[in-house]
């Protein structure tokens, strides 16, 4: 048995429905193929679909697990507001070539022990064992470089988030390879995703020596 489950997270506004819907299924395919799990992509659609009819006037975050054999768990939370976010550089790197920093799952131990780390912030910027930065524990991360807005590349060890792959592509921001300690020149910084979109970072405390 897997001992984890896989899943994605969503935005869903009454409106526009389902934010980067087809994005959000590629990459759910894609990690079950990767772990072996059973993908039903009519079942997904099916449920979200009728999920959708439930849901009040009002975005919400939906929430889809898939376990090892196939079966779904459908879920709607709050949407947290975009409002600026408090953000601590890690005090210990990631290892890049750990597979489910690549992967939307239930293992994740690597943020709740970053997290726990740092009781000052709402959220952690994490960086790998060659010093570059990868990715927040909810959240891919943008920084503004000398008039440029780069988000770290997929080989530093992250997420390719849905939100991250359409703004790469639309060329309001471009990929590369960004050493941690960029964040302390960066003008601004960022998180970025698919619910919560554009959040700007408050960095609460230096990178550690």
């Amino acid at each position: 048995m897997a001992g984890f489950e896989i899943y994605e997270a969503m935005l869903w506004e009454p409106e526009r429905g389902y934010f980067l819907l087809e994005r959000h299924l590629r990459r759910f395919a894609g990690s079950a193929a990767h772990f072996g799990f059973v993908f039903d992509r009519d079942a997904v659609t099916r449920g979200l679909a009728a999920l959708a009819e439930t849901l009040p006037g009002i975005p919400r975050k939906v929430r889809v697990e898939l376990s090892e054999n196939g079966d779904l768990f459908f879920e709607h939370l709050d949407v947290k507001p975009s409002t600026p976010v408090r953000a601590a550089l890690s005090r210990e790197s990631v290892d890049s070539g750990d597979e489910f920093l690549h992967h939307k799952t239930s293992r994740r131990g690597v943020y709740e022990r970053a997290l726990a780390a740092h009781p000052e912030a709402q959220d952690v910027l994490l960086w790998n064992e060659r010093g570059e930065l990868t990715e927040s524990c909810a959240a891919n991360v943008v920084l503004e470089l000398d008039g440029r807005r780069v988000t770290p590349a997929l080989a530093s060890g992250l997420l390719p988030g849905t939100f991250r792959e359409a703004l790469l592509e639309s060329g309001e921001i471009e990929e590369g390879v960004v050493p941690a300690k960029d964040v302390e020149r960066a003008s601004r910084l960022f998180l970025i995703n698919s619910v919560r979109r554009w959040c700007a970072i408050e960095l609460c405390s230096p990178r550690p020596r």
